[in-house]
């Protein structure tokens, strides 16, 4: 451009040039044609409509008319210029156009600031001829706005291109998303530049700016934009370094999919989002939450949302409270991606709603943000399932390593211990990739509502008038069901007396050419039979008991057989289940044990979960355990059957969705997530006994058969370098506490030399002994730790024992063992653990079930 915008030499030069000019336009060319228009148009042709200045460098006028009444071969464009010999304005043809065209855009030297005046002349098919029409058209050219930048919240610098002109005055104006072009400042002169007061934080205008000419009694009419967004009190200005901004992001996302039958909370779908409240909030704070379908939002839209809506929708307005609950929302698979912001009210008493950031850049300076740092990505899901959002476990996550969370990148914070990131995002998703140096859960998941439960055939005359129920044995070995027994499909549940003993059972013909009634543990079950006997629906005329007695193969299997619209379930991850498991605990969110609980607490099973209620008298029969089982009165209340001629209470499950456990329910909204019984819940994640034939053993993580190769654990390993070396241990239990023993033992103390552990990793939920793996930001083991004990056992996470259990096994190298969650009956909670030999399905190592997907 010439030196600021031109080479126009002075500014002075430019100014005695555009005065003589329009003094002379006014008087010189009265001889010729005024430039104040003759508005006669010819009989066939109505002549120019309208000459409008485009704007912008170099300058333009588009010159536009309606079609002649004929047939035409063209137009002629004529413009008044000035005669380079005589210097006197006379009529120039500029251009001519064929018949096809109504306009044409002069950019022929024009100069800013000057008036221009056109004519159009048709010319006849016939004769060759003009039509001889006399209306012209004028405007004044001007360069307009060159640019914006944007100096604060309410405030902005307004560039100007020309510093000359045969005009008034500049009008600058600005248009607010949604809103009305509305003048914001008049100026004289020849400015540079307008500094602009009086905006909307954090909204995103369209700036433009319009020469005035009394001469034309109008505005140049050019329609040069330029975007610009005010600085945000939400979510600061979007410049580099800014750490102003208010968000805080989310506390917890809550995903419900349809379930009609659950005991307590949403049957319909729906998605809650609680939100941390913005650093500038108060009791008056009026929020607004927007969803879309894409990452496009636009906060401004007032349409309410509905189950069909696909573009920006309002969700939800609320004073003061951080939470708002989607209902509207559609069947999956369906992403919704949310945006929360502040509403406010400008200085003349209008509200209006902040815009996410960055939308059009900030006009000066390094913008280093993008809208999606401040968009909530949630995905609803399958029946009976709920959602596991990357933002909220990352916040509670960050909790357990005394980290702050980034709200800017989903809640993540810095971290560089081990489980700091996925491997991937499920079975046979590629590698992720991550930022390092920090925790990230990494993706949305998928979690069963209640565990898995054997769904037995209630309405089935031929099992007995119970249905498909019975006890089955009361000592000793396993027995199946009756042959005589049942047809084809139904699944029978039976109590036995053995703790490894199989319990729920369908009669097919099954895989390999066997028949007849096939335990859940079998290997000749085919996805359709394993399908047909587990649900993790609690169901409306039954009790739905949580299945038991299988291998961790056979866990996998039960999982995959299960589709939803997001493709098959498969068992969780360790990594997975720490994020998923755990029960509110921070203030603010849904059903928060705010009182006496801490970061690390999962209740024991009295108390809050209430996880061994005996229903079932001491010395009942067998008919009488089986009729209050069935009885109306209790439904989904029995969480284990207890009697003496059924076995302890520990090897009976309890049924999903009972009302006695609803306050037992994660952040999440999964119910019961704890691993009761002897043994807990199987997740993928393998390692491989490396010590031989010797005891104690020692195990390697290895890729993982359930999990395409996932290795969440990397080379961890528990050999006494990084996890406890078990030691002398009594009965393959060995108990992870500080310098305590087990009921007085002398044996089970981890790290046998020092008898502590040094650290705790929460990412995986797993103590280490020592670390050799560089810098690292792990906790302390006090940290998890409080006083007091439960039958002479020392407690850890007020009331939850860090446990880990080994089997005694002293089989050959190369052994596979998958870790299961809540490893102990007595010891089960989110940070205990233990490890199932594959192949073996006892009840020690599997007593139930949770299975999850990927969302994304």
């Amino acid at each position: 451009m010439r030196n600021f915008y031109g080479d126009i030499k002075s500014k002075i030069s430019i100014v005695i040039f555009g005065l003589f000019f329009v003094l002379c336009f006014s008087g010189c060319l009265q001889t010729k044609e005024s430039a104040k228009a003759v508005s006669a148009s010819s009989s066939w042709f109505a002549g120019a409509a309208l000459a409008a200045n485009v704007g912008g460098y170099p300058t333009s006028v588009k010159v536009t008319w309606a079609r002649a009444d004929r047939s035409v071969t063209g137009y002629r464009v004529y413009s008044l210029r000035p005669n380079a010999t005589t210097g006197v304005n006379e009529w120039t043809n500029i251009a001519q156009v064929d018949d096809s065209q109504t306009s044409y855009v002069d950019t022929q030297n024009l100069s800013d600031g000057t008036v221009y005046t056109y004519k159009v002349q048709a010319i006849d098919a016939l004769t060759g001829s003009e039509d001889g029409n006399s209306k012209q058209v004028s405007t004044v050219t001007f360069y307009g706005i060159s640019g914006v930048a944007i100096t604060g919240k309410t405030t902005a610098t307004i560039a100007l291109s020309g510093l000359s002109g045969a005009y008034d005055a500049i009008h600058i104006y600005a248009t607010p998303t949604g809103g009305s072009k509305t003048l914001l400042a008049t100026v004289k002169g020849n400015p540079a530049s307008v500094d602009i007061t009086g905006l909307r934080s954090g909204v995103n205008y369209k700036f433009t700016a319009n020469a005035y000419m009394t001469y034309l009694s109008a505005e140049d009419g050019n329609t040069r934009t330029v975007n610009g967004e005010t600085w945000s009190d939400s979510f600061g200005s979007g410049l580099t370094a800014d750490t102003t901004y208010f968000y805080r992001g989310i506390l917890n996302v809550q995903g419900y999919g349809l379930a009609p039958n659950a005991t307590a909370g949403p049957t319909g779908r729906q998605i809650n989002l609680i939100w941390l409240p913005f650093s500038n909030s108060s009791s008056s704070t009026k929020y607004k939450v927007v969803r879309s379908t894409t990452t496009s939002i636009d906060t401004t839209v007032s349409t309410a949302c509905t189950s069909t809506s696909t573009t920006s929708c309002m969700v939800c307005t609320v004073t003061g409270a951080q939470k708002c609950i989607d209902t509207n929302v559609s069947a999956p698979p369906q992403t919704y991606y949310y945006a929360i912001t502040q509403m406010k009210t400008d200085t003349s008493g209008v509200e209006y709603t902040e815009e996410l950031p960055c939308l059009n850049g900030t006009g000066s300076g390094t913008n280093i943000c993008s809208p999606t740092d401040f968009i909530v990505t949630a995905h609803v899901p399958p029946d009976y399932m709920v959602l596991v959002q990357r933002d909220a476990a990352n916040y509670e996550m960050c909790l357990n390593i005394n980290a702050t969370s980034d709200p800017r990148h989903k809640q993540r914070c810095i971290y560089t211990g081990l489980g700091a990131v996925p491997s991937t995002t499920g079975p046979g998703k590629p590698a992720k990739t991550y930022d390092s140096g920090y925790y990230d859960f990494g993706y949305n998941l998928f979690v069963d509502r209640y565990k898995m439960a054997c769904n037995w055939t209630r309405n089935s005359s031929t099992c007995g008038p119970n249905g498909c129920v019975g006890v089955l044995s009361t000592s000793g070995s396993p027995v199946p069901p009756d042959a005589s027994l049942g047809n084809t499909g139904d699944v029978f549940y039976g109590f036995q007396y053995a703790s490894s003993a199989d319990t729920c059972y369908i009669k097919t013909t099954g895989l390999n050419g066997s028949s007849g009634w096939i335990s859940l543990s079998s290997a000749n079950l085919s996805s359709s039979d394993l399908a047909t006997m587990t649900t993790n629906d609690p169901g409306t005329d039954k009790h739905q008991p949580a299945i038991g007695y299988f291998s961790p193969e056979q866990a996998s299997n039960i999982c995959q057989a299960h589709s939803t619209d997001y493709g098959s379930k498969r068992l969780l991850r360790r990594r997975e289940y720490l994020a998923a498991s755990p029960l509110p605990y921070i203030s603010g969110e849904d059903n928060a044990y705010v009182s006496g609980l801490r970061v690390f607490d999962a209740p024991q099973f009295t108390g809050v979960c209430n996880g061994f209620t005996t229903d079932i008298a001491s010395g009942a029969t067998a008919s009488e355990a089986i009729a209050n089982w069935l009885g109306s009165s209790i439904i989904r209340n029995i969480i284990t059957v207890n009697s003496v001629n059924l076995g302890n209470e520990a090897n009976h499950y309890y049924m999903i969705g009972n009302r006695s456990s609803t306050l037992c329910t994660s952040r999440f909204g999964i119910q019961d997530p704890f691993g009761f019984g002897l043994s807990g819940i199987p997740v993928s994640d393998t390692f491989t006994k490396t010590s031989g034939t010797t005891f104690p053993m020692t195990l390697q993580a290895s890729p993982s058969p359930y999990d395409s190769g996932n290795l969440d654990f990397s080379n961890f390993s528990f050999n006494g370098t990084l996890g406890p070396n078990q030691g002398v241990v009594s009965g393959g239990w060995y108990y992870f506490v500080l310098a305590s023993y087990r009921g007085g033992a002398t044996t089970g103390y981890p790290c046998n030399s020092s008898k502590e552990l040094a650290s705790f990793i929460p990412s995986l939920g797993i103590p280490i002994c020592t670390w050799s793996g560089g810098a690292q930001t792990l906790r302390s083991l006090p940290e998890f730790q409080s006083t007091g004990s439960v039958g002479g056992a020392p407690l850890g996470l007020s009331g939850v024992y860090h446990v880990g259990y080994i089997p005694t096994s002293t089989g050959p190298t190369g052994n596979s063992y998958v870790m299961t969650v809540g490893s102990s009956s007595s010891n089960a909670g989110r940070w205990s653990f233990g490890f199932t030999p594959s192949g073996i399905a006892y009840s020690n190592y599997s007593t139930s079930l949770l299975c999850g997907i990927e969302a994304e």
